[in-house]
C-alpha cells in the first residue's frame, strides 16, 4: 500500500519571529548580567588585592560596588521569570513583559551608577 500524506497546510517552514526576538532578547540581557557581575567582582578584587580597599577612598567604591552586586542579584530572578524558569509561569502580556524589561534596565542602570561603568577605573585609585 502506498504511504500517503495528509495534504499540505503550508506552515511546515514558519518561523515564530516573535519567540526568537523574545528568546534573543533574554540571551542578551543574560549576557549583559554575566559581564556586569564578573566585571563588579573583578573590581572587589582589584581592590582588595591592591590595598585600595582600606583607604577612605577605597572602602568608599568598596561599598558601591557591594551594593551594585546587591542589584545584579536581583535581576536574575527577574530574568527567570521572563523566560519562565522559576516559579511562575513566562509572563504573556506585552505590557507585563515590557514592565520587567524596564525593571531589569533600571536595575542595570542604577548599577552602573555604582560602579562607575564609562568613569573612573577602579585601577586609577591610589594605592594604600
Amino acid at each position: 500500500m502506498p504511504d500517503v500524506k495528509p495534504p499540505s497546510t503550508g506552515t511546515e517552514g514558519v518561523v515564530d519571529l516573535h519567540g526568537a526576538r523574545r528568546a534573543r532578547r533574554l540571551d542578551l540581557y543574560r549576557t549583559r548580567l554575566n559581564e556586569r557581575v564578573q566585571d563588579t567582582r573583578a573590581n572587589l578584587v582589584t581592590l582588595y588585592q591592591g590595598g585600595t580597599l582600606f583607604t577612605p577612598d577605597g572602602t568608599k567604591q568598596g561599598r558601591s560596588l557591594l551594593k551594585a552586586l546587591q542589584l545584579l542579584q536581583r535581576v536574575g530572578p527577574k530574568l527567570e521569570e521572563l523566560a519562565g524558569s522559576g516559579v511562575l509561569p513566562a509572563p504573556r502580556a506585552s505590557e507585563r513583559i515590557d514592565a520587567l524589561y524596564n525593571e531589569v534596565d533600571g536595575l542595570f542602570t542604577r548599577c552602573d551608577r555604582l560602579t562607575g561603568r564609562g568613569t573612573a577605573s577602579v585601577a586609577r585609585l591610589p594605592r594604600r
